[in-house]
């Protein structure tokens, strides 16, 4: 998620932008993966009670929006942005945690649950693997929210959305997404299983524009768990 804490010194195009996205998309969208996701998460967590690890959090609003859902929730963001002296000690910061983009400051299977929501198609190849292997250390158990592609067209559509919603933080535009050929070998070299995989989220029903251009089936949620847990 777009951190308000990434590129501090932002541009008029930058303003812009992150105007566009917030009036026409952000809060929408919030509410639909947090729908979405809460199922996801309370069916893996202790009843009443459970740890969850929002993993590139950005601005805090989806870990939010999930704990005002699920009762007991204990949670934490953690994010490539260091945390601006201004904003230590204040609510809701003091749930959050600066990390490496590799290596995550937590004890081994100090979570419940990882979330990881339209992260990782914005990792750098070669930090890929090491931080979907370092976030099953910390949580047994992952819910990915990410993209599938399937050819030029749904690349570039993607990369269009991309850019309204990140480029004015700072945060940089994938040249491509995950195929389901691809999301399944990464997990293979993580030592991951997927336990349940949902190919289709609408998130644009309510852009009547994007909605025409946008397919629900390049949104998914997956759950993946470590194979040695699975066993």
């Amino acid at each position: 998620m777009s951190s308000p804490i990434a590129a501090r010194r932002r541009t008029v195009a930058d303003r812009a932008l992150i105007g566009v996205h917030r009036k026409a998309s952000h809060h929408r969208r919030l509410e639909i993966l947090a729908g979405t996701l809460a199922p996801l998460i309370d069916g893996r967590r202790p009843p009443g009670a459970g740890r969850l690890l929002d993993i590139g959090c950005g601005d805090l609003g989806l870990v939010r929006a999930l704990a005002e859902r699920l009762d007991g929730l204990d949670w934490q963001g953690a994010d490539i942005h260091e945390l601006p002296d201004e904003l230590a000690g204040v609510e809701p910061w003091t749930h959050y945690r600066s990390f490496d983009g590799a290596r995550l400051p937590f004890e081994d299977a100090a979570f419940d649950v990882g979330l990881f929501a339209d992260v990782l198609h914005h990792v750098p190849a070669h930090q890929l693997e090491a931080l979907v292997r370092d976030a099953l250390r910390v949580c047994p158990v992952l819910v990915v929210k990410d993209h599938f592609e399937y050819g030029r067209w749904s690349r570039q559509c993607l990369r269009a959305m991309d850019v309204v919603g990140n480029r004015g933080y700072g945060v940089s535009v994938p040249e491509r997404y995950f195929t389901k050929g691809g999301f399944g070998r990464l997990m293979d070299a993580v030592g991951a299983r997927c336990a349940e995989l949902r190919v289709g989220v609408e998130l644009y029903g309510h852009l009547p524009v994007v909605r025409r251009v946008a397919r629900a089936d390049w949104q998914f949620v997956a759950v993946l768990e470590r194979r040695d847990r699975a066993q």
